[in-house]
């Protein structure tokens, strides 16, 4: 069995454009015209003969049109059924997560079960602004890349601890988080700009990338299919374009509105929940590596060792920490039950046996296989477009870290507080660029209804904040998933259906509609 083999993104607001979107059932409109700036070209001899790649340049500021520009990559697969084309359809993955391969080889399985969308669709993925990782960790056969955000230090250092427990181990997080903001550089094209992207990979800015993609490939109104992290750039884009929107689905959606203490709070119990039903699912199932001992005990015991003796893995320069184990698990726990089984569970096992024995295979996977391509503008676009609310000055920082690390060790005792909202939190101290997001919700007016799904076990996106999204969407309409994963279409055929039917139809379902765990 190969550890982890699927990455999921982990996957925000502004003042509006009014207006309405009548978008209606779905009528067949003619292919996007000619007249585009984009220079289509083949996007490689391993990828789909029929998809196109283009580049297009966009402001590197939006707030400075005529200033320094950066580079989007831009891939697009025609509709299989031109006879019944609808329009375009925008895959917006998480943070620092790049579509433009699946979308480019749409046949390979990367996009999940999308066959109705690629048939009546012409399905286009970005790479969004500073690049990211292709979503199944493979290596891009696509030919075209945004420019990159390149950063010279790594993304964390296994010296520097996330749980500062005094203020020397605080100073040393601040100061690391510092000196890897200022290491960034790139994604302009050229000149002085090129230290400038780290500050410009926001929500806004993408939504407005969006936005000019849309007018490149001439289409009136775009079909949206954002997942996680993705969802705020979709509600933004929403915002402010309301009559561009066609449909919309956002899938495992975050709010990024909520207080920084409860946003950590709420994760970091959904990360033990999932973690105590993995362990349920290990005591009642044959195949889990770890079945028919306590599985709890058997991970506590496991981060106490690594924490005292970290883990030698294979391959990797440094054995593996307790607390690398920890936020490890958190990754594997969002993948929950796959379609091949219960996947993302099933690895975590095999990986936590693997540790037992001495041999970390955690190490072969998170964090390391996602690299700078993932994790340099995961951090960026976190510390624009999360909440910071720490208070000012080291002193005062440092003891409300501590009152929450705390708090967050009692509400989780196994998985001990390691959550992306944590991770943010922490990795942001000392980042150079304020956040970006506003503490009201965006509120989202003069579209049609969109479909929010929602999973009912979901590490990274929990249920209740999930479904404070809807509140900030004057027509949406909400689905449930009653399984245990993060980003349902990936998980559920039901789901997949759901999802695809309504891009369709761009009838949104009617309320209560759920799907059951496994479905």
């Amino acid at each position: 069995m190969a550890p982890f083999g699927v990455a999921l993104g982990l996957g925000l607001t502004m003042p509006i454009l009014a207006g309405a979107c009548p978008a209606g059932p779905a009528a067949t409109v003619p292919a996007a015209a000619a007249a585009s700036p984009l220079a289509w070209t083949s996007c490689g001899p391993r990828t789909d003969p029929t998809s196109r790649c283009a580049t297009l340049g966009v402001p590197l500021d939006w707030s400075d049109p005529d200033g320094p520009t950066t580079t989007l990559a831009i891939a697009r697969h025609p509709a299989t059924d031109q006879a019944h084309r609808i329009g375009t359809l925008l895959f917006m993955p998480g943070a620092g997560v790049s579509v433009v391969n699946q979308v480019a080889s749409p046949s390979s399985g990367g996009l999940g079960p999308a066959e109705e969308l690629a048939r009546r669709f012409d399905l286009v993925g970005i790479d969004p602004r500073g690049g990211g990782l292709d979503l199944t960790l493979g290596e891009h056969d696509a030919t075209v890349h945004s420019a990159p955000l390149d950063c010279a230090l790594p993304f964390n250092s296994p010296t520097v601890t996330r749980f500062p427990s005094d203020q020397a181990a605080f100073a040393a997080l601040r100061g690391r988080n510092g000196a890897l903001a200022a290491s960034c550089r790139g994604g302009g094209d050229g000149g002085a700009s090129r230290a400038s992207l780290v500050g410009q990979v926001d929500a806004v800015s993408q939504a407005r990338d969006a936005e000019a993609v849309r007018r490149a490939l001439g289409e009136p109104v775009l079909s949206w299919f954002a997942w996680t992290y993705a969802s705020l750039v979709a509600q933004t884009y929403a915002h402010l374009y309301p009559d561009r929107v066609r449909a919309m689905v956002i899938d495992s959606p975050l709010d990024h509105s909520v207080p920084t203490a409860r946003y950590v709070r709420e994760q970091v119990l959904a990360v033990e929940e999932s973690f105590r039903r993995f362990t349920a699912w290990c005591d009642r199932a044959p195949d889990c590596a770890l079945h028919g001992q306590d599985v709890a005990a058997v991970y506590d015991e496991l981060i106490a060792r690594a924490t005292r003796e970290p883990i030698p893995t294979p391959g990797v320069d440094h054995p593996v920490t307790g607390e690398e184990i920890s936020f490890m698990t958190m990754y594997a726990l969002a993948n929950g039950n796959l379609p091949a089984g219960h996947g993302g569970w099933a690895d975590l096992a095999y990986g936590l046996r693997q540790a037992q024995l001495g041999n970390s295979l955690f190490g072969q996977a998170y964090p390391y296989n996602f690299g700078p391509a993932y994790y340099h503008p995961y951090r960026a676009v976190g510390c624009l477009d999360f909440r910071n609310e720490l208070p000012a000055g080291d002193g005062a920082a440092f003891a409300e870290l501590q009152r929450l690390r705390t708090e967050i060790r009692a509400l989780a005792p196994h998985t001990r507080g390691a959550a992306d909202s944590w991770d943010y939190l922490t990795g942001c101290l000392g980042w150079p660029y304020p956040p970006r997001v506003d503490a009201r919700p965006p509120r989202v007016q003069g579209t049609p209804p969109i479909l929010l799904v929602v999973t009912r076990h979901n590490p990274l996106a929990p249920y209740t904040l999930a479904l404070r999204v809807a509140d900030e969407i004057e027509h949406a309409a909400v689905a449930r998933y009653d399984g245990d994963a993060h980003i349902a279409f990936f998980n559920s055929r039901c789901v997949a259906d759901l999802e695809q039917r309504y891009l369709v139809t761009a009838a949104a379902p009617p309320p209560g509609t759920s799907c059951a765990d496994g479905s």
